[in-house]
C-alpha cells in the first residue's frame, strides 16, 4: 500500500514512508516538520558496517524533502500551487525507534525465500536557515542599512549552507544607512530575525525560494468553501470550523511607556485614517536610537509606537480556522465562501479576503502499518483512530491589515567591556600616540569581544569590528566641561547606555604595560639654577657691577616611568607622535602629597596660556622664583602696583628700557643710589626740576659739560665756592655782569690780565685802587687820565704831581713847582738850568 507521505533524504539517497507528521510554519518562525516513518530492508540489523548510510550520524544535517500528495485519491482539487506539496530542508533530529515483528504478510513472493523488515525512525525536518542558529557571533556594522546587514550575513551561507534562492523583490520600502548596528552573543539567525522583525520585515520560504517581505504582494485570491458539516465523508476541500481565542495583554487596559511625557496608546488618533488611505501598505520600524545618544541619529518615538499599535491590531483581528486542504501555503490570499445562512451572522470585515500567516498541519497514514510493532507513539494526534487523515489549523488575517511580526528584544549588553583605540588604517603600531577622530570628536574603538570574529568570518572588508564612539566626561556642556580624547593604542572601558547593545560609549581608560602610568620620579627640568639665583638675590649690595650667571634650563632625562604610586597624582598628556612613546615630551600636572614634600608640579611642553576674564589673585607665603629663557612681556591696560615690604633687587645683564607716556614719580624713604657703569643720559622734553632739602654733591672724574640754549640762572642762598684745578674760561656772546652787594675780589697768584678788543673801563662810586710792584700803562696812541677835581701822581713818601682845575703842583723833597693861570712858581727851592 502506498503512503501519501514520504521523506526523501538526498545524500545518501534514502526514502522513508511516513506514518504520521506534524508541520508548523509561520510568517515569523521557520518551518519545522516532526514525523515518524520506516524503511523496509532485508537486514534485520540496521546499524552495521554494511548499512552505514542508515546510521543517525549519516542522516543528520542532510538535505531532505518531505512530500505530501493528495490524501484523498478520489477527490479532485483545484490546485493553485503544485499538486504535490514539498518541504525542502535539513534533518535536524534523528531517532532510531526499532523494527517490527516478522509477518507472513511481509512475504512478497513465496517462491523467493526472504523477509523484509520495517525499521522505524523519528525525524525533525527544519528549514535550511536553521543552520544559522548554531553559532554565537559578535560583529559591528557601521554606515550600513539593516537590509545591507541582513544580505551580508546571508551571503556567508548562500550556496554553501543555504541551497535556496533568496528573493528580496517583495521589499518595497527604502532603508537608510545606520550609524551603528551591533550583533552581540547572538546566532546569525537571531540577529537577522531581530533586525527584520523590529523593522517590519518578515521572511518565509517555499520549496524553491526564501522570501523577504515588508508588504503583502497582491495575488489572485483562492476561493475556499466553508462547510460546517463534521461528517464530510466525501472529503470536500473546505474550512469546517473557526477558532476564536484571546489572551490578555497589557495594552488592553494599561498604559506602558518609554517616555513618561508620551505614554503609549492602544490606538492612535490617525491609525484608522492611515489604514483607509494606504490599505495594504506596510510601515517599517526604523533601527533607531530612542534617546539623543548620537550625533547622526534623531530621536523618533512615534514610529516604534505606531508599529506596536499595528501589532496589537493584528493580534486583535486575526483568528484561526480548521480545514482539510493540504496545499495551502503561507502568505496565500484566500476568499472564504460562506453559505447564506452563516453569512448573515458575520461582520462585513469577516467577509473579505484573508492572508494565511500561520499554518499547522496534522498528517496520519497508519493504514500501511498492518501487523507492525507499536511505535511508541507520543504525537499529539487526537484523531489516531483514523487510518488515513489530514487536517490543518490556519491563522487568517484580514488582507486590509498589514502583517507586523512580533518585536524581538535585543541581547543584553555586557555591563562593561574593553577595547583599543585604533587609527585610520587599523594598524596600532604605526599610529600609536596619535589622535584620530571623526568630525564630531569621537574616536574609533576596536572591541576586544569582537576581534576574533574577523578571523572566523575571513571577510574583514564587508564590515568593521570597530566604530566611532563618544567619550563620556564628568561634565559635558556647551557652557562648561572637561574634555579629553583617548589616543591610538589606549585601552578604554566601554559601557552601554540604557544597557542597549547599540548604544556603546567610552566611559574610562586603563593603564597597561604599553600605556604606562605617568608617575614621574623627577620633574622634567632641573631647578638648581633657580635656587642659586634666589640665594644670590637675597644679598643686598651697595653697588653691583656684575650681573647674574647665564640662565640655562637643563632637561632631566635621567629617569624611567614609575609604575608605583609614591603619593603622586598625575594628569598628563604626552606629545603626539611615534618618537615620543616614552612620554618625555608631555604636558603634566602632578600632585605630590608625601608628608613634608607636598608639591604641585605643572609642565607645559611648549606653550602655556592663561585667560582670566576677571581678577587673578596669588598668595605666596614664602619665596617665588621665575625663570624665563627668552623674553618676558607684560601688557597692562590700567595700572601696575607693587608693594614690597622688604628689598627689591633688579639685575639686568643687558639693556634696561622704561617708557612712561605720562608722569613718573619715585618716592625713596631713605637714600637713593644710582650706579652707572658707562654712560648716563637724561633726555627731558620740557622742564627739569630738582628739590634737595640738604646737601647736593656732584663728583665728575673727567670733564663736566653743560649746554644751555637759553638763560642759565643760579640762586645761591649763602656762599658759593668753586675750585678749579686748571684754567677757567668764561665765554659769552653778549656782556658779562658781576653784581655784588659787598666786596668783589679777583685773586691771581700770577698774572691777572683783562683784554678787550675795544674799550676797557673801571667805574666805582667811591674809591678805585691799583696796588702793584710795577704798573705799566702803554697807549699806542693816546693816554688820557681825566679827574673832575684833582689828579695826584705820587711816589710813596716822595715826589708828587698834583693836577687840579686851576693848577698843577709838582713836589720834590719840599720843593714845589706850581703852574697856574698866573704862570710858573717855585716854592722852597731855586730855578736853575744845568
Amino acid at each position: 500500500m502506498n503512503s501519501y507521505l514520504s521523506l526523501n533524504i538526498i545524500n545518501p539517497s534514502v526514502s522513508f514512508k511516513i506514518t504520521k507528521a506534524y508541520i508548523k510554519e509561520s510568517l515569523e518562525d521557520l518551518f519545522t516538520c516532526e514525523c515518524e516513518g520506516y524503511i523496509e530492508i532485508l537486514e534485520e540489523n540496521l546499524i552495521n558496517d554494511a548499512n552505514i548510510n542508515f546510521h543517525p550520524n549519516s542522516l543528520i544535517d542532510k538535505e531532505a524533502h518531505f512530500i505530501i500528495k493528495n490524501p484523498y485519491e478520489n477527490t479532485t482539487i483545484d490546485f493553485t500551487h503544485k499538486e504535490n506539496k514539498i518541504y525542502k530542508g535539513i534533518v535536524s533530529y534523528v531517532n532510531y525507534l526499532g523494527l517490527s515483528n516478522e509477518s507472513a504478510n511481509n512475504i512478497v513472493d513465496s517462491e523467493i525465500k526472504h523477509l523484509s523488515y520495517k525499521h522505524f525512525f523519528k525525524f525533525t525536518l527544519s528549514s535550511v536557515l536553521a543552520r544559522m542558529s548554531f553559532n554565537r557571533a559578535n560583529r559591528i556594522y557601521t554606515d550600513l542599512s539593516i537590509l545591507e546587514v541582513i544580505k551580508i550575513t546571508l551571503d556567508f551561507y548562500q550556496g554553501k549552507f543555504i541551497n535556496k534562492e533568496i528573493d528580496f523583490s517583495k521589499l518595497k520600502h527604502s532603508y537608510s544607512k545606520k550609524e551603528l548596528i551591533i550583533q552581540y552573543n547572538e546566532s546569525d539567525l537571531e540577529f537577522i530575525t531581530r533586525l527584520a522583525h523590529n523593522n517590519g520585515i518578515y521572511f518565509y520560504e517555499d520549496d524553491e525560494k526564501i522570501y523577504f517581505c515588508d508588504t503583502f504582494v497582491s495575488s489572485k485570491s483562492q476561493n475556499i468553501q466553508f462547510n460546517s458539516n463534521i461528517n464530510n465523508i466525501l472529503h470536500e476541500p473546505c474550512i469546517y470550523s473557526f477558532i476564536k481565542e484571546r489572551s490578555i495583554f497589557s495594552n488592553q487596559f494599561t498604559y506602558s511607556s518609554t517616555n513618561a511625557s508620551n505614554p503609549l496608546s492602544a490606538t492612535s488618533l490617525n491609525l484608522n485614517t492611515i489604514d483607509e488611505k494606504f490599505k495594504n501598505l506596510q510601515y517599517y520600524n526604523e533601527h533607531i536610537y530612542e534617546s539623543a545618544n548620537s550625533f547622526t541619529e534623531d530621536i523618533d518615538l512615534k514610529t516604534p509606537i505606531y508599529l506596536k499599535e499595528k501589532r496589537y491590531k493584528l493580534l486583535n483581528e486575526s483568528f484561526k480556522a480548521k480545514s482539510n486542504i493540504y496545499n495551502l501555503s503561507l502568505s496565500d490570499k484566500v476568499n472564504i465562501n460562506f453559505n447564506s445562512s452563516y453569512e448573515r451572522n458575520l461582520d462585513n470585515k469577516e467577509k473579505k479576503d484573508f492572508i494565511i500567516i500561520n499554518l499547522e498541519q496534522y498528517l496520519i497514514d497508519d493504514a500501511i502499518l498492518a501487523n507492525s510493532i507499536n511505535t511508541n507513539d507520543n504525537q499529539k494526534i487526537k484523531d489516531f483512530h483514523f487510518t488515513k487523515s489530514y487536517f490543518n489549523t490556519v491563522t487568517l488575517l484580514p488582507s486590509y491589515i498589514p502583517f507586523v511580526p512580533s518585536f524581538k528584544t535585543k541581547p543584553k549588553a555586557p555591563t562593561q567591556t574593553k577595547g583599543i583605540v585604533i587609527g585610520e588604517n587599523n594598524e596600532i603600531s604605526n599610529e600609536s600616540n596619535l589622535v584620530f577622530t571623526d568630525k564630531y570628536g569621537r574616536v574609533k574603538v576596536r572591541f576586544d569581544a569582537f576581534v576574533n570574529q574577523e578571523t572566523i568570518d575571513e571577510k574583514e572588508h564587508l564590515y568593521h569590528h570597530s566604530c566611532f564612539l563618544r567619550v563620556s566626561s564628568p561634565i559635558a556642556s556647551s557652557y562648561s566641561g572637561f574634555f579629553r580624547i583617548p589616543r591610538v593604542g589606549d585601552e578604554v572601558l566601554i559601557s552601554f547606555l540604557e544597557n542597549d547593545i547599540d548604544k556603546p560609549f567610552i566611559s574610562g581608560s586603563f593603564y597597561n604595560e604599553n600605556n604606562a602610568l605617568p608617575l614621574y620620579s623627577y620633574p622634567k627640568f632641573k631647578r638648581e639654577i633657580a635656587n642659586n639665583a634666589l640665594n644670590y638675590l637675597r644679598q643686598i649690595p651697595l653697588i653691583r657691577y656684575e650681573g647674574l650667571p647665564e640662565l640655562k634650563i637643563q632637561e632631566n632625562k635621567d629617569y624611567d616611568l614609575n609604575y608605583t604610586n609614591n603619593h603622586f597624582l598625575t594628569i598628563s598628556n604626552s606629545t603626539l607622535g611615534q618618537e615620543n612613546l616614552r612620554s618625555y615630551e608631555r604636558n603634566e600636572l602632578t600632585f605630590k602629597n608625601e608628608a613634608g614634600k607636598e608639591e604641585i608640579y605643572l609642565l607645559a611642553q611648549k606653550d602655556y596660556k592663561e585667560e582670566i576674564i576677571n581678577n587673578h589673585e596669588q598668595v605666596i607665603k614664602n619665596n617665588k622664583t621665575s625663570e624665563v629663557g627668552g623674553l618676558f612681556s607684560e601688557f597692562i591696560i590700567l595700572g601696575h602696583m607693587q608693594n614690597i615690604a622688604g628689598f627689591k633687587n633688579v639685575n639686568v645683564g643687558a639693556e634696561y628700557l622704561e617708557n612712561t607716556l605720562l608722569s613718573k614719580d619715585t618716592n625713596v624713604g631713605l637714600s637713593n643710589t644710582l650706579n652707572v657703569g658707562v654712560t648716563h643720559k637724561i633726555n627731558i622734553g620740557q622742564d627739569y626740576e630738582e628739590y634737595v632739602k640738604n646737601d647736593k654733591k656732584v663728583e665728575v672724574k673727567n670733564n663736566f659739560e653743560k649746554e644751555i640754549s637759553n638763560d642759565y640762572i643760579q640762586r645761591v642762598g649763602n656762599n658759593k665756592n668753586e675750585t678749579i684745578q686748571g684754567s677757567y674760561t668764561l665765554m659769552t656772546g653778549d656782556s658779562i655782569k658781576i653784581d655784588s652787594s659787598k666786596d668783589t675780589l679777583l685773586l691771581s697768584k700770577e698774572h691777572l690780565q683783562i683784554q678787550a678788543e675795544e674799550s676797557l673801563g673801571f667805574r666805582t662810586n667811591k674809591n678805585c685802587s691799583f696796588n702793584a710792584d710795577f704798573v705799566n700803562f702803554l697807549a699806542n696812541e693816546e693816554n688820557i687820565i681825566v679827574a673832575k677835581k684833582k689828579a695826584i701822581t705820587q711816589i710813596e713818601n716822595g715826589s708828587a704831581i698834583i693836577h687840579t682845575k686851576k693848577e698843577i703842583i709838582i713836589k720834590v723833597d719840599g720843593v714845589e713847582v706850581i703852574i697856574d693861570s698866573k704862570g710858573l712858581r717855585i716854592k722852597g727851592g731855586d730855578l736853575r738850568i744845568d
